[in-house]
C-alpha cells in the first residue's frame, strides 16, 4: 500500500510545518499548531506498536481483574465475568480492541477502592505492577512542541 499509513502521517505532518506553520502569526495558534505536529510526529513513530500494547495490557488487565473478583462485590464481580466473556475474537480488529481495553479499565478503576483495602493481596500487587509497567510499555511519547529539524 502506497502511501503506507507512517508516509500519510509524515506527509500530514511535513505540510502543517512546511506550508501551514509559515502563515500562522498569531502565537496561541502558532503554538496549538505545533502541539499538532508534536502529537502526529508521536504518532507516526509509534501507531504500529498499539496493536501489540492494547493486547499485552488487556491479558494484564484481565489477570488483575481476575485476581480481584474474590475481594469485590458479587455485581462488580459478575460485570467482569461478562466483560471477560465478551472478549473481541479478531486480535486485528483494532476498534474492537480499544473498546473492550476501555471497558476493563473502566472495571479496573471501579475496582480500585477494594483493592487499596488489601495492599498486602497478590491482586493489588498486580494491579501496581500493571500501573508501572503500562506506564513503561505506553507507545506514544510525545514533546509539548516539535523537535527542530536541523537546516
Amino acid at each position: 500500500m502506497n502511501p503506507t499509513i507512517t508516509e500519510q502521517i509524515q506527509g500530514l505532518s511535513r505540510i502543517l510545518g512546511e506550508v501551514i506553520a509559515p502563515e500562522v502569526q498569531s502565537p496561541y495558534p502558532a503554538e496549538i499548531l505545533g502541539s499538532v505536529i508534536g502529537a502526529l510526529d508521536a504518532l507516526q513513530s509509534s501507531w504500529s506498536r498499539i496493536p501489540v500494547f492494547l493486547q499485552w495490557d488487556i491479558a494484564e488487565t484481565t489477570a488483575v481483574l481476575v485476581a480481584a473478583k474474590p475481594i469485590l462485590d458479587a455485581g462488580l464481580a459478575a460485570e467482569i465475568d461478562i466483560a471477560i466473556a465478551a472478549a473481541p475474537a479478531d486480535a486485528g480488529d483494532w476498534a474492537a480492541l480499544e473498546i473492550y481495553q476501555t471497558r476493563l479499565r473502566g472495571l479496573l478503576a471501579r475496582a480500585v477502592p477494594a483493592l487499596a483495602g488489601f495492599k498486602d493481596g497478590d491482586a493489588y500487587r498486580r494491579m501496581i505492577a500493571l500501573f508501572h509497567a503500562r506506564a513503561e510499555r505506553f507507545p506514544f511519547s510525545m514533546a509539548a512542541r516539535p523537535q527542530k529539524k536541523p537546516e
